[in-house]
């Protein structure tokens, strides 16, 4: 096997929680602990920052939890997730979707490194478009379930229906009439106004940074303040996006928020 320093990160509000699968993990040389994290917002920061290969993600945390974490982390930065969790609920949807493990608190010393040893042969077999794509429509059904957001646009276009997850759009902007919601790859039309669609989307993970755009946070790669109340908000595309000089103030606090 060539699993060498496989990145892991930790996420569980409970000290003690993260204290033992630290201790766990050190007994692999193969694995490198890059940080732990106590909550969900704190895991989307150093996902986004470290870019880890391995997730061990408590599901139920205060706050934001591990699911609502998934969501602002997006696809293209998902690492192997293994769900940590004390309810059975949670451990038999991760099953049903194929994710590479769960931990159901309290688990054994077997049971924890048998579960690392499944991650290790998903890593080296590269499986992370499969297992992405199904954990992610599990964390979109929690979402919906939980939301009273918007987590998905149907758009007509030439007879044809496009469904489009709100996790997989860059931004919005507005042209006219219609938004253009920007996704990795290609941009597609709906007709719908700026201020409707704002009260839509989550302001959590949704950020108005212009009165013609508003930016999914999970694919801000970086933003910085540049002077004259103008900031430079640099996307997953490579696109840069400068902020309207009205929208200042509400762009600083949530930046604030983010860090704090």
């Amino acid at each position: 096997m060539n699993t060498k320093h496989i990145r892991t990160l930790i996420v569980d509000d409970e000290p003690a929680a993260r204290a033992r699968l630290a201790k766990l993990l050190a007994q692999d040389a193969e694995v490198e602990l890059i940080g732990e994290c106590r909550n969900g917002l704190e895991a989307v920061e150093a996902v986004h920052k470290h870019r880890p290969d391995l997730l061990f993600l408590d599901v139920q945390m205060p706050g934001m939890n591990g699911l609502d974490a998934m969501g602002r982390i997006g696809t293209e930065r998902m690492p192997f997730v293994v769900f940590v969790t004390a309810h059975d609920r949670y451990a038999l949807k991760a099953f049903d979707v194929n994710a590479v493990d769960y931990l159901l608190k309290p688990y054994d010393d077997d049971r924890f490194f048998a579960s690392l040893d499944k991650a290790k042969r998903h890593i080296d077999m590269k499986m992370s478009n499969r297992l992405t794509g199904k954990l992610m429509d599990l964390v979109r059904e929690h979402m919906q379930a939980n939301s009273e957001h918007i987590e998905q646009f149907v758009i007509r276009d030439k007879g044809r229906e496009h469904k489009v997850n709100v996790s997989d759009i860059l931004y919005l902007r507005a042209e006219g009439n219609y938004l253009c919601l920007q996704l990795k790859d290609r941009h597609l039309l709906h007709r719908m106004t700026m201020n409707a669609v704002e009260s839509d989307l989550d302001p959590v993970r949704f950020l108005r940074i212009h009165r013609s755009y508003i930016v999914n946070r999970a694919h801000v790669r970086n933003a910085r303040y540049s002077g004259n109340n103008e900031f430079i908000f640099s996307m997953a595309n490579n696109e840069r996006i400068v902020s309207g000089r009205s929208y200042k103030e509400q762009i600083a606090k949530a930046l604030q928020e983010e860090m704090a």
